[in-house]
């Protein structure tokens, strides 16, 4: 590379050859003729310099007698091949490399110079340069690093930086276009060696445009060495206007086009979506004025979508209160900043077309909102839609009702049925005790005790029919209740076969029972699944032919207890089999039936086992060849804790029933036949009875009650007229005697009613009654109650 005689050119390499520095001006001063100390020749020996002429050294710096070794003054006078050797010259500039040997024994590495020039013209003399190439070499370095701090900083840029000579060879690359295109500063490589005669044509025409002195931007696309897939290159050529040549620099935008692509193309999707969607979409500026609508904004007015542009809604002639509705919502967004809801009407074609809308506010990156978007769009199906559901939500809130209604208006009526057939019962009940116990003195009269068992067993089956459908009525309606609790199995069995015993004396039915059971408990309502049985038993009695059998067993199985009921009566045929738990089925309809009943007993037991999560089935090999069911209930882990409930024992029987023998009850009824009736079951155990229809017969006749005389046990009704017995419970309780104090507030008080479900018991003994008892009542059964009450007290 040839070396300028007043300008540095430097590759950045990081080796001796990668800096080449020249000499430098020297400041006016040293031992030089007149004619030289102005000079450029005198300027440029800045390190030390030896004037020769005529071979003979005539002066020196004192920096050469330095680098030599000599002093001054044996210098000058010297030959110069005494002093350097035989360097030869004299033939213009030349270029000397020496080595020396100090006086310390230290070498000497040394750069000779030989300048020649028109300077000196006309004298026979040189002048040698002298250079320490060590420090020289470290003074190229310090220089490349801190005299031009502008190379450091394009080390730091990522982009190819380079400089190239009229002949494109390379004369500096920064950092990233030595590491990206092998670039090294002791091969001086030119253009087409490192882009390729390809790369090299794309870049031609820019690079020459900046040697002729005309900067050049362009937008390249190419490969680069060693690599197989073309980039986007950002291209920029400018002439150097101080050392010749042509600034090279290459951005590689390859990221910022593929963006630029994915965002160009984002938003012709996104352009598409918006001009073809059936949702208004437009932006209004702080005026109102549209900045934008797409095309579905012309369904609002008979415009083209370019006529919005510029102008607001109201300037447009729109209807005033859709005017008023788009510009309170898009204020309300310009104040608070936060999306705003709209609706409005717009008649199109003669219809009402109902639209719902939002708009949403444009915050730039300095928080100022400068417009907002609006989107609106049809929601004509959507609010009929919602009108029919609100309509259909409508009838069938109302079908709802009416059908809460109508159930609870048949649970009322079946109350008042059980209520009113209830009643009678009573007294029927009652009158068969009175005549019952008449003719056990007569027992001449055989054919009349036979009445009164009839009369008896008429009542017990009109009870169980009451009871069944008011069953049925609670399980329809889901108001059906277990109070589930540890429960012995096996007295329960006993205490159902006990039941039916007398139905199947009648028919001459024998009951055989095989338990294979004894403490084993599940948890059941005790009063449900007796029902369970007794149904299953009684179906079973009624099915079975004079003189039959039937067989009950039970044992356990797995982790379950099975009760097993087989009967060789008239049995089932195959098509009735999978209805027979059904509710109100029976086989045989017609009016030459052999059995009566209304078909509900087998549907109560099925639910019922379903209750206590067991599940029933039953067998039958067809008619006239018996049936057998099978009911499981899940076994309860076995505990102490609870004991094993025996059967109840009859003692209707042979126990005596007990004397009320000085009791003084009241009764209050508001039927004549069941109050008399029951003033002579009460009076024949000893009782002293006041019968009264309402309460205040009951208050005129203890107004003449002395203290002894007052009742000692209540019986009351609760379904009077005009007042019912909770109130005339709270009211008898109250009552003042003439003393002032309240003698009967502790009285015991018996509710006897005909109302039978759960929840009446529940009220009946909150309302302060100590026992709920449902007519019909046996006489027995109240004659026992009313002394436990009054021995309580």
């Amino acid at each position: 590379m040839a070396v300028s005689r007043d300008k540095v050119f430097f590759i950045h390499g990081g080796n001796r050859e990668g800096a080449l520095l020249a000499a430098g001006p020297r400041q006016p001063g040293g031992d030089l003729p007149a004619g030289l100390r102005s000079s450029s020749l005198a300027a440029r020996a800045r390190d030390a310099f030896l004037l020769v002429a005529g071979g003979i050294v005539v002066a020196a710096s004192d920096n050469a007698a330095l680098l030599l070794d000599w002093t001054e003054q044996a210098l000058e006078g010297s030959a110069v091949d005494e002093v350097l050797g035989d360097i030869g010259g004299g033939n213009g500039e030349q270029h000397h490399p020496l080595c020396r040997m100090r006086s310390d024994g230290s070498v000497a590495e040394l750069e000779v110079h030989e300048i020649a020039g028109p300077l000196l013209a006309g004298m026979d003399a040189r002048l040698l340069v002298l250079h320490d190439a060590q420090a020289q070499y470290g003074l190229a370095c310090a220089f490349a690093e801190h005299a031009h701090p502008a190379s450091r900083i394009a080390d730091m840029l990522p982009a190819l930086a380079m400089h190239c000579d009229p002949d494109y060879a390379i004369t500096y690359a920064n950092g990233e276009a030595a590491a990206r295109l092998g670039i090294h500063a002791s091969t001086g490589p030119t253009l087409p060696q490192v882009f390729g005669e390809q790369g090299f044509a794309l870049l031609r025409q820019y690079v020459d445009a900046a040697l002729a002195g005309a900067s050049q931007q362009a937008e390249v696309r190419m490969a680069l060495p060693e690599m197989t897939d073309d980039r986007h290159f950002h291209l920029e050529c400018r002439p150097d206007p101080v050392g010749g040549g042509a600034l090279l620099v290459l951005s590689d935008v390859t990221r910022l086009r593929i963006t630029e692509e994915q965002l160009h193309r984002r938003d012709r999707e996104f352009a598409t979506l918006v001009e073809n969607s059936t949702d208004i979409i437009s932006r209004m500026d702080r005026e109102m004025r549209h900045l934008y609508v797409n095309p579905a904004i012309e369904k609002l007015a008979d415009l083209k979508a370019e006529a919005f542009f510029g102008k607001t809604k109201a300037e447009l002639g729109l209807p005033p209160d859709m005017v008023q509705a788009w510009d309170d919502a898009a204020r309300a967004a310009f104040d608070s900043g936060v999306e705003q809801k709209l609706d409005f009407n717009r008649v199109i074609d003669g219809h009402v077309r109902n639209f719902s809308g939002r708009v949403i506010p444009e915050i730039d990156a300095f928080g100022r909102i400068e417009s907002v978007v609006g989107i609106a769009y049809d929601v004509t199906e959507r609010a009929r839609m919602e009108k029919e559901r609100d309509d259909l939500l409508a009838r069938e809130r109302n079908a709802r009702i009416q059908a809460e209604t109508a159930a609870r208006a048949r649970d009322e009526f079946l109350a008042v049925v059980s209520h009113e057939l209830r009643a009678p019962l009573n007294g029927i009940q009652s009158w068969a005790h009175v005549l019952e116990n008449y003719v056990q003195d007569a027992s001449s009269a055989p054919l009349a005790q036979r009445a009164l068992q009839g009369i008896k067993t008429g009542v017990s089956q009109q009870v169980r029919l009451i009871e069944d459908l008011l069953d049925v009525t609670r399980m329809m309606s889901g108001r059906l209740r277990l109070v589930k609790q540890p429960l012995a199995l096996l007295p329960t069995l006993q205490s159902a076969v006990e039941s039916v015993r007398n139905l199947a004396a009648a028919k001459r039915i024998g009951i055989t029972c095989d338990y294979r059971i004894t403490s084993e408990q599940i948890e059941g309502d005790a009063d449900r699944v007796q029902q369970i049985f007794w149904n299953l038993l009684s179906n079973a009695i009624k099915f079975t032919p004079e003189g039959g059998n039937v067989w009950l067993g039970a044992a356990e199985a797995g982790k379950e207890i099975c009760v097993t009921l087989r009967d060789d009566g008239a049995g089932i045929s195959p098509e009735f089999l999978p209805h027979l738990f059904s509710r109100f089925s029976q086989e045989d309809t017609s009016s030459t039936r052999g059995h009566s009943g209304l078909g509900l007993g087998l549907f109560l037991v099925r639910h019922l086992v379903e209750l206590h999560g067991g599940w029933v089935k039953a067998e039958s090999a067809g008619e006239s060849k018996g049936t057998t069911f099978y009911v499981y209930f899940p076994l309860r882990a076995r505990s102490d804790q609870y004991l094993t409930v025996g059967p109840s024992e009859d003692t209707s029987g042979s126990t005596p029933l007990p004397s009320l023998s000085g009791l003084n009850v009241l009764l209050i009824d508001d039927q004549a036949e069941a109050r008399e009736a029951l003033t002579i079951v009460l009076t024949g155990a000893g009782a002293n009875v006041f019968a009264g229809s309402c309460a205040p017969e009951a208050f005129a006749w203890l107004e003449g009650r002395s203290p002894d005389q007052l009742p000692d046990v209540l019986v009351c009704d609760i379904a009077m007229p005009g007042e019912d017995g909770y109130s005339v419970l709270q009211r008898i309780r109250g009552w003042r005697s003439p003393r002032g104090d309240t003698p009967l507030k502790r009285m015991p008080a018996l509710a006897l009613t005909a109302f039978a479900q759960r929840e009446d018991r529940i009220r009946a003994l909150t309302a302060g009654f100590q026992m709920h008892v449902t007519k019909p009542v046996a006489p027995e059964e109240l004659i026992v109650v009313i002394d436990t009450m009054a021995t309580r007290r």
